[in-house]
């Protein structure tokens, strides 16, 4: 098991603190937050000049600890086809930072259903999307994976199975998140079940409630069964990462960082030996 630490879990610090930090807590690996969120700014989005890229790599290699993926999450569904392109540039641009980062793993999000258009119209945009980007993502060395996001017009187990018929071809892969799914009522084992194929990165974060009326508390305090999830992916032949995703401060779950970091790791090391 690949221990990495979401950078979004420490958002007041630099992404540079972030490596040390992870680093120096025993993670093997980083993934960096690239969205901006109400609680949470980027710590690298596709502006960040190539000398700070470089010197992040540097500061990574020096700690021994690997930068294993990009989360590339901009909403990308509009009616205006300026900036569903926009978005587009944004994830591709997260592609190139990946590269320079030295991974090879981003994560993309379709965002909530534009009112501009129907139900149909709005698949059909996302799903020119990650068409478009994957390709994009492949051609870099990249692989290109979609996480399933509650209240999202992607944001189910089956969404995954309707996208794979509707592009034929194209080699997107599965960033696994079972909270989004545990709080919609689904069974996350359901994804690994289908496509553990696909998947090539696992978010380890906890949900509990029923959308929208739902928290993600610290791992282990909500409804997921990790171990049975930990447990079919290997059986799988899953060899990526278990990247600890700490939300739970939006939730009223508050911790310090020293914390955050000690209790995500020992939640790992419950579940498996860490490499």
């Amino acid at each position: 098991m690949i221990s990495c630490f979401h950078s979004v879990g420490l958002p007041d610090r630099s992404a540079t603190e972030v490596i040390t930090m992870a680093a120096e807590a025993g993670y093997a690996a980083i993934e960096f937050n690239a969205e901006t969120l109400p609680w949470a700014p980027p710590h690298v989005t596709p502006a960040t000049p190539r000398e700070d890229r470089l010197a992040l790599v540097e500061t990574a290699k020096s700690l021994d600890i690997d930068i294993i993926g990009v989360g590339a999450h901009i909403f990308m569904l509009s009616g205006d086809k300026a900036h569903r392109e926009a978005a587009i540039t944004f994830v591709n641009g997260c592609t190139d930072l990946a590269v320079d980062l030295g991974t090879s793993i981003v994560h993309i999000l379709s965002g909530p259903q534009s009112a501009d258009g129907s139900s149909t119209e709005n698949w059909r945009w996302f799903a020119d999307a990650v068409a478009r980007t994957t390709d994009y993502a492949r051609r870099k060395g990249v692989a290109l994976g979609i996480e399933a996001i509650a209240g999202h017009l992607f944001h189910e187990a089956d969404d995954y199975g309707r996208l794979i018929r509707d592009l034929p071809g194209v080699d997107f892969k599965v960033n696994f998140d079972p909270s989004h799914l545990i709080v919609q009522g689904e069974n996350p084992m359901r994804v690994i079940d289908a496509y553990a194929d696909r998947i090539n990165h696992m978010h380890m974060k906890d949900g509990s409630g029923r959308f929208p009326d739902f928290a993600f508390p610290p791992l282990g305090r909500g409804d997921i069964d990790f171990q049975g999830l930990v447990n079919a992916l290997r059986r799988s032949g899953y060899t990526g990462a278990y990247s600890v995703e700490y939300e739970a401060q939006v939730f009223g779950f508050q911790a310090d960082e020293a914390t955050i970091l000690a209790s995500g790791l020992e939640f790992l090391k419950s579940l498996d030996e860490l490499r």
